[in-house]
């Protein structure tokens, strides 16, 4: 069973966490904002600009930098930099978040989510809706995926209320659980 954290582009860890413990379990996924605070293996970049800065401050030797691929082909396929596809047709409110559980559903079974707030929004925007209606629909064109919220304190949104591969629980009791698993 291949198990991946992915941590949203705003994930904040208690200072308590020891993140060495998280990276000893498994990879970390999560967009570039989450590299320098975390280590994280494999980075999504979905902005073009944003993505030529990385690829230039050399990021695809230290992760796996993952960048669209008409950023790619711009740079003229840089090396150590992988890529993916795809269009956004409306605003989202994160897109390297959206990429990532694509890009992390292809990869492993089960996915710690950390960090993602998805939570019912009392005055919804048009992006929050896409994002909430794209992330579920990532979990429901991925139902032989485990999905696990970590540290998500409220319900559910609707769209992703219910659905049967999503849990929720605790990163203590996530941590205790799989350390103990990987050390038999």
């Amino acid at each position: 069973m291949n198990i991946a954290w992915l941590f949203a582009e705003n994930t904040l860890l208690p200072p308590a966490t020891d993140v060495q413990a998280i990276k000893n379990v498994a990879p970390i996924w999560g967009s570039w904002r989450t590299q320098r605070g975390y280590q994280t293996d494999n980075v999504i970049c979905w902005d073009p600009a944003q993505a030529q800065q990385l690829v230039a401050q050399g990021y695809g030797a230290i992760c796996n930098l993952f960048i669209h691929e008409s950023v790619y082909d711009e740079l003229e396929r840089p090396k150590g930099v992988r890529v993916f596809g795809g269009k956004f047709a409306h605003a989202v409110d994160s897109y390297d978040d959206v990429v990532g559980m694509h890009l992390v559903a292809s990869a492993a079974d089960v996915i710690l989510m950390v960090g993602f707030d998805f939570v019912e929004p009392k005055t919804p925007t048009e992006a929050r809706t896409n994002y909430l209606g794209l992330t579920a629909q990532v979990v429901r064109d991925h139902p032989k995926k485990q999905w696990v919220m970590i540290d998500h304190s409220t319900k559910l949104a609707k769209p992703l209320a219910g659905q049967e591969n999503i849990t929720c629980d605790r990163i203590k009791n996530v941590l205790q659980l799989l350390m103990f698993n990987t050390t038999k």
